[in-house]
């Protein structure tokens, strides 16, 4: 749960740390308290950058999967990078339950972020690549991205799997190991999704 101070502003919510109006985060639920502690309804947060470019690819993708988004949850937070990092996270999320959905629609086995070998993290406390985002047939790994992908998670996982896909909502910035292929907006070729998939998959055998 996080409060943060805002400031009403020609009928927008402005971020002011001395302000009289307190917004309260608790996950996805965002409830707007004034000075009195009544509640405040149907207002909206002004834009400190340039948050509707994100959202609007946000709102995009949620269509695919028939969710409706409520800008108050990624504009509750008082700073632009906050805001952006939230709604990126988010999109993510979404986006790949968007390629899970392509999937089991077309009857693959997949597994969703099953563990290639046990992580030492709370041991060493260093990163390991260790649960990719779907595994395919058990043949192939299929890594969901937003804008970019880490080389360095595609290459551990491509020491477990030869061969991949990562796979972008638009376009993108990919590099991947060989035998893995970088695949750009899924959201509106979804047929050469499928027969890039089912050429990898045929070239796994």
């Amino acid at each position: 749960m996080k409060l943060y101070k805002y400031r009403l502003d020609k009928g927008y919510l402005v971020p002011d740390e001395n302000g009289d109006v307190t917004v309260l985060i608790n996950g996805e639920f965002v409830v707007i308290y004034d000075k009195n502690g009544n509640e405040i309804k149907d207002v909206k947060f002004k834009y400190i950058g340039n948050e509707q470019i994100h959202l609007n690819k946000l709102k995009y993708i949620a269509k695919f999967i028939n969710i409706n988004i409520n800008e108050n949850v990624f504009l509750a937070y008082p700073t632009f990078q906050e805001r952006v990092l939230i709604i990126n996270k988010y999109m993510g999320k979404i986006f790949e339950d968007y390629v899970y959905f392509l999937l089991i629609s077309k009857n693959y086995k997949v597994k969703r972020e099953k563990e290639l070998y046990v992580s030492l993290h709370n041991f060493t406390l260093s990163r390991y690549h260790n649960k990719p985002d779907f595994i395919v047939e058990d043949k192939i790994v299929i890594e969901a991205k937003i804008s970019k992908n880490d080389y360095t998670q595609t290459l551990e996982y491509s020491k477990y799997y030869k061969r991949g896909m990562v796979v972008f909502p638009f376009t993108g910035e990919c590099r991947v190991p060989k035998g893995w292929i970088c695949v750009f907006n899924v959201l509106l070729d979804k047929s050469r999704f499928y027969s890039l998939l089912e050429d990898l998959l045929s070239r796994s055998k």
